[in-house]
């Protein structure tokens, strides 16, 4: 997949910022998005199965997934430019499908220690409408959902 661009630089683009807390400590919930496994058993919005995962945790590393639903599947894949276990993640973020196909976001994860678990605070950048900002906070937010009950059961 090539990335696309679709606002000229000069404009501002819409960002998400959401903040969970966890009750798993950060390496828990590091590992969760680093191994291709756990990730394969939580990631994706509820009701949705996530397969092929490929995962190279290192910079410059790629990653690759395919989340099915009933009503298609939805291939992402990016490159990680920031790996620092177990506090931080930076991913370029490019679906292989639908209205933003091609195009390239950031995504950001930062944990930090706190209250006896993981704060977990995701920032996605480059999103080119409130509309996209908007179906992105819904599928993140029910992800971490599943990531919630994932980390509940003692899987990571």
């Amino acid at each position: 997949m090539t990335p696309t661009n679709l606002l000229d630089e000069t404009q501002t683009r819409p960002v998400l910022r959401l903040t969970r807390h966890f009750n798993a400590p950060r390496e828990a919930v590091f590992r969760a998005w680093t191994d291709p496994k756990a990730l394969a058993a939580w990631f994706g919005p509820d009701g949705v199965q996530t397969r092929k995962v490929e995962i190279d945790p290192r910079p410059g590393g790629r990653f690759s997934l395919e989340m099915y639903e009933s009503d298609g599947i939805y291939p992402v894949a990016g490159v990680y430019r920031e790996v620092a276990p177990p506090e931080r993640l930076v991913l370029s973020w490019i679906w292989g499908n639908g209205e933003l196909e091609g195009l390239e976001t950031i995504v950001t994860i930062e944990l930090r220690k706190k209250d006896g678990g993981t704060e977990l605070t995701l920032l996605h950048e480059g999103l080119p409408t409130d509309v996209a900002r908007g179906k992105h906070e819904g599928g993140w937010v029910s992800s971490f959902d599943c990531l919630e009950r994932f980390l509940a059961d003692g899987q990571a």
